[in-house]
């Protein structure tokens, strides 16, 4: 299965949830911004922005897996699991049951990276967004098989700190020793996510991490693992 990126396409059977979610990130925006309003310190406010992309691309990622996890569950083969696009052909072809961006499968809707979340330095082999593929596999789960891995791909340094410190508790962002998207999305070469590519990442099914250089940063998460 190649790896899809997404962009965005609302469906009326998510509407209500992505109003929810943007309200709550909207209050949680102004909190936290009302709280540093008589402070001009502008590494609060890329803090504070950075909390809220956090949350965003945290509940993004937790919304696909459990939509798939639901999939799995109701008696979809991991093996059958459909990553095409609407944008893409075969998308309104039948059957939809196994698909996970369709109103009658997944129902996931594609998303756009926050526009602010986003510090793209390289269009290769593509540029920021998040992508979602079967075409690699993690050494840390249960066999060698591929792993559905989601990627918000190309993201901020401030970002990618406040993620890590919701997930293990620290700002500390583990570096790869090698270019990202051989790992962590569909490429020319497609090579096992493993302990020596990143000695810090053994047993995190989601975190972010930078490229060997660290200069650019990126959310993985696990959604399936075989």
């Amino acid at each position: 299965m190649s790896n899809k990126k997404q962009y965005s396409n609302s469906e009326q059977g998510n509407a209500l949830v992505y109003v929810l979610i943007a309200i709550v990130l909207f209050a949680a925006l102004g909190f936290t911004l009302s709280r540093h309003q008589s402070n001009s310190d502008t590494s609060e406010l890329i803090e504070a922005h950075a909390e809220i992309h956090a949350l965003e691309l945290i509940s993004y990622a937790s919304q696909a897996k459990s939509i798939i996890d639901q999939m799995i569950f109701s008696g979809t083969n991991l093996n059958n699991i459909d990553l095409t696009l609407p944008s893409e052909a075969g998308f309104s072809t039948a059957p939809h049951v196994h698909k996970v961006f369709h109103p009658q499968g997944g129902g996931l809707t594609p998303a756009n990276l926050p526009q602010n979340a986003i510090n793209e330095i390289t269009t290769i082999p593509e540029g920021a967004g998040w992508y979602m593929g079967q075409v690699n596999s993690v050494e840390w789960t249960a066999s060698t098989s591929t792993d559905i891995i989601l990627t918000a791909y190309q993201i901020t340094k401030p970002a990618c700190e406040a993620i890590n410190e919701k997930v293990t508790g620290s700002k500390v962002i583990p570096a790869l020793t090698d270019d990202m998207h051989k790992y962590l999305i569909d490429s020319a070469t497609d090579l096992e996510l493993t302990n020596v590519i990143c000695a810090a990442c053994g047993g995190y099914m989601s975190l972010c991490v930078s490229n060997s250089t660290a200069t650019a940063y990126s959310f993985y998460n696990v959604l399936a693992a075989r």
